[in-house]
């Protein structure tokens, strides 16, 4: 005779994957990440931030953290930047160094040509 049992996780939702936008939050990141990590229906995956001085190291250095606290290993960058404007290179260059600083395992990396609107929120499905 066989038994068939339900599958436990038969009604369970499937986790939602969750990119931060890093610029639309400002100095509320910590809270932010801290929301975000306590929602079981939500996974973070990422972060999305406007390209410029520091950004990459700044956004490397997070998802270190993100490590730290979480035990999480962010796989996604998204990087918003002016349209026609080639910064392979230049952010390839920083994400190497910010990696090896922060010895954190590079991120797929995502260019976006247009800025985030005002208004948009901090969570974006990915």
């Amino acid at each position: 005779m066989t038994l068939h049992l339900p599958h436990p996780f038969v009604h369970e939702q499937p986790r939602q994957n969750i990119v931060l936008d890093l610029s639309a939050l400002g100095p509320g990141i910590e809270d932010a990440l801290r929301e975000v990590m306590e929602q079981p229906q939500l996974r973070l995956v990422g972060f999305r931030c406007t390209v410029g001085p520091g950004a990459v190291d700044e956004a490397i250095g997070l998802m270190e953290q993100v490590r730290r606290d979480y035990g999480v290993i962010l796989t996604e960058l998204v990087l918003q930047g002016a349209d026609g404007v080639d910064l392979r290179e230049v952010v390839d260059e920083a994400l190497d160094e910010a990696c090896a600083r922060n010895r954190y395992p590079r991120p797929s990396v995502v260019f976006t040509g247009h800025p985030a609107e005002p208004g948009l929120p901090a969570l974006t499905k990915s």
